[in-house]
């Protein structure tokens, strides 16, 4: 089992395992990726685009919790993780119950429920995760999951992170070694 670790913040250094696989899901942010949406953001708060301590950090396909655990780490006021699979959400209930109130996880399908969030924050940022297998198939049901999130008006900027470049109009592209980072800063 691999053991992933929170890069900086008040948990620098806290080591969380890997979910067991999942459907052969075992795709796992790298940690140069991750870096990378946290560099990111990190200049959105120094620009006065984000007041961390008053925004919820979203993370859609949610799997190790790794993402979130960065966040909360970070200082954002709110971490909301959605995970589908019964025994990663288990998981991610037990690890983010040690972190307050201030993180929730749901067990959700993301795809028929993203369009009924309730996320008070004034700012929010989103990262999706989808199991690398969907995007033979969901592909554009993606794109509208991002559109959507991009259209609400507190929204201030969707991460996805995938094994393709989709080539979206409107997104920048990045690659990590085998892995892509689509995203929109609005």
């Amino acid at each position: 089992m691999k053991i992933l670790k929170v890069q900086t913040g008040k948990f620098k250094g806290k080591s969380i395992e890997t979910p067991p696989s999942i459907a052969g899901n075992t795709n796992f942010t790298p940690a140069i990726l991750k870096k990378s949406v946290f560099d990111m953001i990190g200049s959105l708060v120094l620009k006065g685009r984000l007041i961390q301590e008053e925004s919820a950090f979203v993370d859609f396909f949610a799997g190790s919790g790794q993402m979130g655990l960065e966040a909360v780490s970070r200082g954002f006021a709110r971490v909301v993780l959605y995970e589908l699979a019964w025994e990663r959400s288990d998981n991610l209930r037990k690890l983010f119950s040690k972190f307050g109130d201030n993180c929730q996880v749901y067990r959700k399908d993301i795809f028929r429920f993203y369009d009924k969030l309730d996320i008070p924050e004034t700012s929010r940022i989103f990262f999706l995760d989808p199991p690398y297998s969907f995007w033979n198939k969901k592909v554009e049901k993606i794109r509208t999951i991002s559109d959507f999130l991009l259209n609400e008006e507190t929204t201030v900027a969707v991460f996805i992170q995938s094994p393709i470049n989709p080539g979206w109009p409107g997104f920048e592209t990045r690659k990590f070694g085998k892995n892509f980072l689509t995203f929109q800063v609005k």
